[in-house]
């Protein structure tokens, strides 16, 4: 007669669960109890927890040896031996060679079963938590960086409000400086005229203008909008960024403001790149020498604009 297969899988396994339903209704109604002594109802119950945690579960090793160490008799094999029928009540030796009991197994396999649903459940809520976590993290990533946004885009309305001042003053100085010229030559005409009373004097309010922004300060404060809003890039790497192209300058603010001046009006596709190739045409030995060989080195561009402006009366 073959034996049957195995009542529980090999991989069912509850070691470390620290409860085994007893179901007593049956247990004190069985016939185990009502004809078992007290040893062999003992050791029983002993095997039926060690059953419990074997693997597979509800299951036991079919060895003498092994089996009166779990019923609790160790070495003594004689004693168990005393016990073993009655110990051994409704316990089955299936195919693979281990004694199995019907009712522990089908316990056994619900239980596995549930804290395969408890373990799911424990990974879901870990995997929920990680994720939970990694938004939280992008959230004060982006929260940072808005930050970061923010304040560039007001250094730039800065910037800019300054600049627009400074122009507004410049024109006003220019259209009171026409006005006093106007009125100095018309007073000059009168006084040639004997008949004509000296004209009174004019006075003309200016308004003084803001001392002008020295190369420097501009570049770290117009340059540094201008490169960000051409590239995106942070106020703080900016500076970085700025400080290394003024390295590769040669420590020369206002070629690097005008770099990055007519950058702004190309706007190329790669600013970078762009600003970057300007410096090296402007720093390259055969353009500086042509400024020296053409006299431009010591040629004062923004005085000549004055003068030229002076001869037009602007």
């Amino acid at each position: 007669m073959s034996k049957p297969e195995p009542l529980t899988p090999e991989y069912c396994d509850l070691r470390g669960y620290e409860f085994m339903p007893l179901f007593g209704h049956k247990l004190f109604a069985s016939e185990f109890y009502t004809e078992a002594s007290a040893d062999e109802f003992r050791a029983g119950l002993r095997l039926w927890w060690a059953a419990w945690n074997q693997v597979p579960a509800g299951s036991l090793p079919n060895s003498d040896r092994a089996l009166a160490t779990l019923a609790d008799f160790g070495r003594d094999i004689e004693a168990w031996q005393d016990v073993k029928e009655r110990a051994l009540h409704g316990f089955i030796e299936c195919s693979d060679g281990r004694l199995y009991h019907p009712m522990i197994c089908a316990e056994a396999i619900d239980s596995y079963e549930e804290r395969l649903r408890k373990s799911k459940r424990r990974n879901d809520d870990k995997e929920r938590l990680k994720q939970w976590r990694e938004m939280r993290r992008n959230q004060e990533r982006n929260a940072s960086h808005a930050d970061d946004t923010e304040a560039d885009e007001t250094e730039v309305k800065r910037v800019s409000s300054a600049y627009q001042t400074e122009e507004r003053n410049a024109f006003v100085q220019r259209a009171a400086r026409r006005d006093r010229d106007r009125d100095s030559n018309t007073h000059s005409l009168r006084s040639c005229d004997a008949a004509s009373p000296v004209a009174e004097k004019q006075t003309v309010a200016v308004i003084p203008p803001d001392p002008p922004l020295d190369a420097r300060t501009a570049l770290f404060r117009t340059g540094v909008a201008t490169v960000h809003a051409m590239t995106g890039i942070p106020g703080a790497k900016v500076r970085t960024l700025i400080g290394k192209w003024l390295r590769d300058c040669g420590d020369d603010c206002a070629m690097l403001n005008d770099i990055i001046a007519h950058a702004a009006d190309t706007r190329p596709a790669e600013p970078q790149a762009f600003i970057a190739g300007s410096i090296r045409h402007r720093t390259a030995s055969d353009f500086r020498q042509l400024e020296t060989n053409w006299g431009l080195d010591e040629v004062d561009i923004d005085a000549a604009l004055r003068d030229h402006e002076r001869a037009l009366g602007l």
